[in-house]
C-alpha cells in the first residue's frame, strides 16, 4: 500500500534556505551546512493535515506493509524517513514557482500557471520518480494531494498500473488532475460533517477512512468494490 501526501508550510525548524539554494545545492550537502535544522520528512512537517496521514500510516502499518511518499516542493518526491533542512518553497505561491522556472531556463512567457508548476515539478523529478514508485505494484495507492501538487504529479498519475486501485481526496476544482484515481470529494460538505478546517480536510478524510477499516479483509473490500469507499472517509467512529 502507499500513501502519498504534500509537504506542510509549517515545520519544526525555522527555515535556513529558500528555493534559490534549494535547486543550485545538492541535500546531502545543505544537511552539512545547516546539521541543527535536520529532520526527516515525516517529522519536520507539524501542519495539521500532515499530522493526520502520520496518525493515518501508523494505523494502517497495524496490518498492512504501508509506504509513504511526501511530495516536497523543494526536493521532490522523498520518503518519510529521508533528512532534509528545513526550508521554504512552495508550489502555491504562483510568483516564486515562476521564478524558479526562469533560474531553470523555462519560457516561462509561454506558460499558464499550471504548466510553470508542472514544469518546475518535472525538472524536481516529481511525475518520473512518482511513477517508478507506483510501477512497483501496490495493490492500494491513496493520494492526499491539493490542486497545485496534483497538478506537478498529474503525469503519474495518468499512468496507474491495472493492477492498482488509487484513491485521490479533492476538490471539485482538483478533480481534472486525479488522473486514473476514484475520487474521494474534499468539499465543503466533507468538511462541514468531518466539523475540521479546508486545510486538514484531505488528511482527516484519510484518517477517517482508516478508524473505518477494521481488517485486511475491509482493504481487499476497497478493491473490489472503490466506489462503496467514500462513505467511510465521513463516518466519525
Amino acid at each position: 500500500m502507499l500513501v502519498i501526501s504534500p509537504c506542510s508550510g509549517t515545520k519544526r525548524f525555522d527555515a535556513v534556505i529558500g528555493p534559490e539554494e534549494i535547486d543550485s545545492r545538492e541535500r546531502t550537502e545543505l544537511l552539512m551546512e545547516y546539521p541543527d535544522a535536520v529532520a526527516s520528512a515525516a517529522e519536520m512537517y507539524t501542519g495539521r493535515e500532515h499530522e493526520h496521514i502520520e496518525s493515518a500510516v501508523q494505523q494502517l502499518s497495524e496490518f498492512a506493509n504501508v509506504d509513504w511518499r511526501i511530495i516536497s516542493a523543494g526536493f521532490g518526491v522523498l520518503p518519510a524517513g529521508t533528512e532534509i533542512p528545513s526550508y521554504e518553497c512552495t508550489f502555491s505561491e504562483i510568483e516564486q514557482v515562476r521564478q524558479r522556472a526562469e533560474r531553470m531556463n523555462l519560457d516561462v512567457n509561454t506558460m499558464t500557471n499550471n504548466e510553470l508548476v508542472a514544469a518546475v515539478g518535472q525538472e524536481k523529478n516529481i511525475p518520473q520518480d512518482l511513477r517508478q514508485i507506483l510501477g512497483k505494484g501496490y495493490d492500494l495507492v491513496f493520494v492526499a494531494l491539493g490542486t497545485k501538487y496534483l497538478i506537478a504529479a498529474q503525469d503519474a498519475l495518468t499512468s496507474i498500473p491495472e493492477e492498482t486501485t488509487a484513491f485521490a481526496f479533492a476538490s471539485k476544482g482538483s478533480k481534472e488532475f486525479i488522473g486514473d484515481c476514484y475520487w474521494i470529494p474534499a468539499t465543503e460538505s466533507e468538511r462541514s460533517q468531518l466539523g475540521t478546517t479546508w486545510l486538514e480536510l484531505r488528511g482527516r478524510e484519510l484518517l477517517t477512512l482508516v478508524e473505518n477499516i477494521e481488517s485486511q479483509r475491509n482493504l481487499e473490500q476497497m478493491r473490489e468494490n472503490p466506489e462503496g469507499t467514500r462513505h467511510l472517509c465521513t463516518l466519525l467512529c
